[in-house]
């Protein structure tokens, strides 16, 4: 819709500027002028942008269930860190997931038990480019992508790059049984 209007406004001009030209006398043959059409920077095509050096550490983040039917922290918070390149001050997002609906080896223990919050998020280098948490109170995990959206910012231009730091916690259960089980989690940054 908005480039036919911008197709129709220049027609529009080439008719009036050649009604206006055909009552003009001719001295010179006819030569043909070169139109130029201008592009708003909205509608200009940004470069990809390419996600590198990503890291999340520590690799395991444990939670010791000592008292059933209470909220168990993890023994660390998890640090995210990706650099963005090429992009022009586009919008990025990391999310999380857990890769499957259960610990593994634990049945009983639903991966949604576990909940994110953000604890913040940083911009550590690029011109304009920033961050902020999007989820700043404890959340389920959800178990399928795209998953939680935890921050989010703007590329900025050139390089950036972003620290993301997250809080985890397990709503305990006397229905869960003890064991030691692990439970993968996805992080995804989406800088299109």
């Amino acid at each position: 819709m908005h480039k036919l209007i911008m197709l129709a406004v220049a027609g529009t001009l080439v008719l009036a500027g050649g009604l206006a030209w055909a009552q003009k006398t001719r001295l010179n043959p006819l030569r043909p002028t070169p139109v130029t059409q201008s592009v708003s920077p909205a509608q200009r095509p940004r470069p990809f942008t390419t996600i590198s050096t990503m890291t999340a550490s520590p690799t395991t983040i444990q939670f010791t269930a000592n008292d059933p039917g209470s909220t168990v922290a993890g023994n660390s918070t998890a640090t995210v860190k990706y650099s963005l390149t090429g992009g022009e001050f586009g919008t990025w997002t990391l999310s999380v997931y857990a890769n499957s609906t259960t610990f593994t080896g634990c049945s009983t223990v639903p991966a949604t038990a576990v909940s994110v919050e953000c604890s913040s998020a940083t911009a550590n280098s690029g011109t304009l480019s920033s961050a902020s948490c999007s989820a700043t109170s404890y959340t389920s995990l959800p178990t399928t992508a795209p998953g939680l959206q935890v921050a989010s910012g703007s590329e900025g231009f050139g390089s950036s790059s972003y620290t993301v730091v997250l809080n985890y916690e397990l709503l305990d259960s006397w229905e869960y049984i003890a064991n030691t089980c692990p439970l993968t989690i996805t992080y995804t940054v989406n800088a299109p």
